[in-house]
């Protein structure tokens, strides 16, 4: 047990103070940066997952998967899976686009399940094409009760926290999202927010959390420097309201089929991305984060790969039609 007296306060309270605030600040810079939906590297080619308004913005349809093991060298660590289907709708003359998403994402003993559908609404701007969509499903979370907490006076067992589950819960709740859209020839540039009902939920007898709101921007260039190369420089901010995370990456296209590139997010990576994207409509990337700072060599670097496949659809027919939307 410490005492703090009058003398030591008087005498050691500037550092005192300091040290306090110091601990502060690093206490809630940690908790700012705990955002809750996971991130990707491969932003570029995963806008399903987060824009509702991309649904249909290829003109074909589109099944496309996304798996990320990140922080290697720590245990439990963030596992992330992103299944999506898309294609063009119309509606009585109306163009639009239609879409699916399941994602699971897992960190240590709480789990995330979301099963979404999207819908977009798409018009014609000159040469441009603008397209606003909605997002809409439920998200499920689980949370386990195997807790590893040692057993001594200065840990609370679970059984003594009113705040911790005694046994493994499963909870569902409806979630919204919306977003736009814009693509010309040579650019695009994205916006869209999920978690817009905030989903709550109650954990043990006080405990409750909810998801909050995330913004995502997004926006690319093309930029061709010859007949077979070209250069698609591209950003990628996400934001939960309270701490952001920027990334900024350019990607070198030979022959609008092969690619690779580097990416830079903000204070925390440096990505090294790769892949090929064949005309039968089989897209395959791959991307490695090397985290920096102090934290990177406990951390260990972050693997992520996607999968897609592009084809034509039509009732009583499929069309083997293929154009590739994604190296503008």
């Amino acid at each position: 047990m410490v005492i703090f007296t009058a003398e030591m306060l008087t005498k050691d309270g500037v550092a005192m103070k300091t040290g306090i605030w110091i601990l502060l600040f690093l206490a809630l810079n940690l908790l700012a940066k705990a955002q809750q939906d996971p991130q990707f590297s491969q932003n570029m080619f995963n806008h399903m997952t987060v824009n509702p308004a991309f649904a249909g913005q290829q003109g074909h349809w589109v099944v496309s998967g996304i798996y990320r093991n990140q922080w290697q060298s720590m245990p439990d660590a963030p596992e992330t899976y992103a299944l999506n289907v898309d294609g063009p709708l119309k509606i009585k003359g109306i163009e639009g686009g239609f879409g699916l998403n399941v994602m699971t994402d897992k960190l240590g003993l709480q789990t995330r399940l979301l099963l979404m559908s999207d819908y977009s609404y798409k018009r014609t701007l000159g040469l441009s094409v603008l397209s606003v969509g909605v997002k809409f499903g439920i998200v499920n979370e689980k949370i386990g009760s195997d807790y590893h907490i040692p057993n001594d006076e200065n840990h609370t067992q679970p059984g003594d926290d009113p705040a911790i589950n005694q046994e493994d819960i499963s909870k569902i709740k409806f979630d919204l999202g919306a977003g736009v859209f814009l693509s010309g020839k040579k650019y695009y540039a994205g916006a869209a927010v999920s978690h817009l009902t905030k989903p709550g939920f109650t954990v043990g007898q006080t405990g409750r959390f909810f998801l909050a709101p995330h913004l995502y921007l997004t926006g690319g260039y093309t930029i061709e420097l010859a007949s077979d190369w070209d250069i698609q420089p591209s950003a990628y901010v996400m934001t939960d309201f309270v701490s952001a995370q920027y990334s900024i990456n350019a990607n070198a296209v030979f022959r609008k089929m092969y690619w690779g590139g580097v990416s830079y997010r903000y204070e925390e990576a440096v990505i090294f991305m790769g892949g090929v994207e064949l005309k039968n409509g089989i897209m395959v990337g791959y991307s490695y984060d090397w985290n920096m700072g102090g934290t990177g060599r406990y951390v260990g670097g972050s693997h992520e790969v996607t999968l897609s496949y592009s084809f034509g659809m039509e009732v009583g027919k499929r069309q083997k039609i293929y154009k590739s939307v994604r190296f503008l």
